[in-house]
């Protein structure tokens, strides 16, 4: 068959007929009408249940708050300090003893201390002659140690603790004497001077011989200045600070009046920050620098004077137990305390306090880990 003859066959009417029935079969089989069964079966698309809809958002939101958990508590950056100015006496046990008035005072004179024993204990020198050993030489014992389960007394500090229960709150108050700044320190978790781990406070306490300690200021995930044992960690002003200076004396400052400048040329002993500020000139404050003004468990330190401070835990978040303080309460109990400074340290589960290693408080919903603590230690 030639070319032309297959062209003309294939246009016959014949052809055509065939042919075009056949496509037209073939097109209504492919796309059949409503109603009608086609050559092929299409399933309808099929919705996801209300039910399955929340399970997945509710898959997200966790994975969302893993991811934050992990980046915000578990993968942390760590960070080493730079030492700060000291000054050439750093032990206050180098400085001259004084009383109140001023007066150059003769330790084997001095009323409640026993020369004898101070010669025996420490035959040379002037750690028996710092004012604040001579001050409080009736808190103090010539060496031995005296301990009972919410007490602890030795040559170099005291520590009394008291558990008061009353208007459905319950706190720890701890009454603390040094003889020297470096019985009163700070340390980091899991490593002491590198800021950026977490631990449990009592963990972080056996692990640095704590006779006394509480949770600190969780300075890793909360902004503000850092300064520990006088390393400089961090220098950024955020919110209240407080000051703790060689000389023992410590004082309250706005994120605007603290002079970080200053401080790194004159050097500090420590620097917390977190706040609020309690006490303002010594007196009671009802506004503060704060949105969590309601009742909580909280975590506080408290200054009388240089070698006399307090350490306060309360309770709270617990029905039938403790409800917490507010930083109103907190502010009226530092200044019925007699204290001149108090400041409000990390609170909620945070907030614990340990003595001996053992923690003696009942932390909100067991207690959580912690950046840094607070303590007193006898080494």
């Amino acid at each position: 068959m030639t070319g032309t003859e297959n062209r003309n066959q294939r246009s016959s009417p014949q052809f055509d007929e065939f042919y075009g029935r056949n496509r037209k079969t073939s097109a209504g089989e492919s796309r059949p009408k409503s109603g009608q069964s086609g050559g092929r079966h299409q399933k309808p698309k099929q919705k996801l249940s209300i039910a399955a809809v929340i399970g997945i958002d509710v898959l997200c939101a966790a994975l969302i708050m893993l991811l934050f958990f992990i980046t915000s508590y578990v993968i942390q950056p760590e960070s080493t300090g730079s030492s700060l100015p000291a000054p050439s006496n750093v032990s206050a046990a180098e400085m001259p003893s004084t009383t109140d008035g001023g007066s150059t005072t003769d330790p084997a004179n001095a009323e409640g201390t026993d020369p004898a024993a101070q010669t025996t204990t420490q035959p040379d020198t002037a750690a028996d002659t710092t004012s604040w050993r001579v001050k409080f030489a009736d808190k103090f014992t010539s060496g031995n140690v005296e301990k009972t389960d919410m007490s602890y007394k030795d040559a170099n500090i005291n520590v009394s603790i008291n558990k008061v229960q009353k208007d459905s709150i319950t706190y720890f108050l701890a009454d603390i004497y040094v003889a020297d700044i470096q019985y009163f320190k700070t340390a980091f978790a899991k490593q002491p001077d590198v800021m950026g781990g977490r631990e449990a406070t009592n963990v972080v306490a056996q692990a640095n011989n704590a006779i006394l300690a509480i949770n600190g200021d969780h300075c890793v995930d909360n902004n503000g200045p850092v300064v520990r044992n006088g390393q400089l960690f961090r220098e950024e002003k955020y919110a209240d600070a407080l000051v703790m200076n060689y000389d023992g004396s410590m004082q309250t400052y706005s994120a605007d009046a603290l002079d970080m400048n200053a401080i790194k040329a004159n050097g500090a002993w420590q620097v917390w920050t977190f706040g609020p500020m309690l006490l303002k000139d010594g007196q009671k404050m009802t506004e503060f620098n704060s949105t969590l003004k309601k009742a909580n468990p909280r975590t506080a330190v408290g200054y009388y004077e240089p070698g006399h401070y307090c350490f306060l835990v309360v309770d709270g978040r617990q029905a039938g137990y403790s409800d917490g303080m507010t930083l109103e309460e907190m502010s009226k109990f530092f200044y019925d305390s007699g204290c001149k400074v108090a400041f409000n340290l990390d609170g909620g589960q945070s907030s614990e306090m340990v003595f001996m290693g053992t923690v003696i408080n009942k932390p909100y919903d067991g207690g959580r880990s912690t950046n840094d603590i607070l303590y007193i230690t006898a080494q």
